[in-house]
């Protein structure tokens, strides 16, 4: 008995703990509404001349995944802004699909927060592109990881707090041997290709490949 009363203490103060970490999450998302950034990811929504469906989604290990199903039933997915963008056109012309449209905010347009919420499974941002239009992304949170700082990684992986760092991100790079793959994609930026093969990660871009082992950086060519 006195064990199972010590249990449901613990489970009662585990539960309390989270309830109390994410009431700190959800009002440290809210007070970034109105506030101004610049985007460091392609934004991209798909409209079915009624309603938007937001593309866009910054995932828990650093990637960027653009996903929608079209038409009611046909589902898209890239991993390239642009590439989703065509394949949702393709798809639009191909089924005859009357006063759908896709639309692509691109990288470094200044917005503002016009929504910022933090649900169950994901920290929902939608915002005001200064010219009018409004686009969304979904930080996809582990529940296990629902911090702010998590979700303080996750946002700046899509936004720039002013022009000085959205420039610096396309400075020099610097990768050291050890870094995770989570710390790789932060700095570089989403990868051409992700491979994976049992314990080694093999990351691609345009000017080089890099190797990780367990998760962690080992060597690039």
């Amino acid at each position: 008995m006195r064990f199972f009363v010590a249990f449901l203490s613990m489970i009662i103060v585990s539960v309390q703990t989270v309830q109390a970490q994410l009431a700190d999450v959800k009002s440290h998302v809210a007070a970034i509404k109105g506030k101004t950034f610049w985007i460091k990811i392609d934004f991209v929504e798909v409209n079915d001349g009624i309603r938007g469906i937001d593309a866009a989604n910054v995932l828990e290990n650093g990637e960027v995944s653009y996903r929608a199903t079209i038409g009611g039933f046909r589902q898209s997915q890239s991993q390239s802004a642009e590439d989703f963008a065509e394949e949702v056109r393709n798809i639009i012309i191909r089924d005859e699909l009357a006063g759908w449209s896709v639309r692509v905010i691109q990288r470094g347009a200044k917005v503002q927060i016009r929504k910022a919420e933090a649900r169950e499974k994901e920290v929902y941002i939608e915002l005001d592109r200064l010219s009018g239009a409004r686009h969304a992304v979904r930080l996809k949170v582990n529940r296990d990881k629902y911090t702010i700082s998590e979700v303080e990684r996750l946002f700046n992986i899509a936004f720039a707090a002013s022009e000085a760092e959205l420039e610096g991100a396309e400075d020099t790079v610097l990768l050291k041997m050890n870094m995770s793959i989570e710390e790789v994609i932060a700095l570089k930026g989403k990868p051409k290709t992700r491979v994976v093969l049992g314990s080694k990660t093999v990351l691609t871009y345009d000017d080089l490949k890099l190797i990780f082992k367990d998760g962690k950086l080992v060597d690039a060519e």
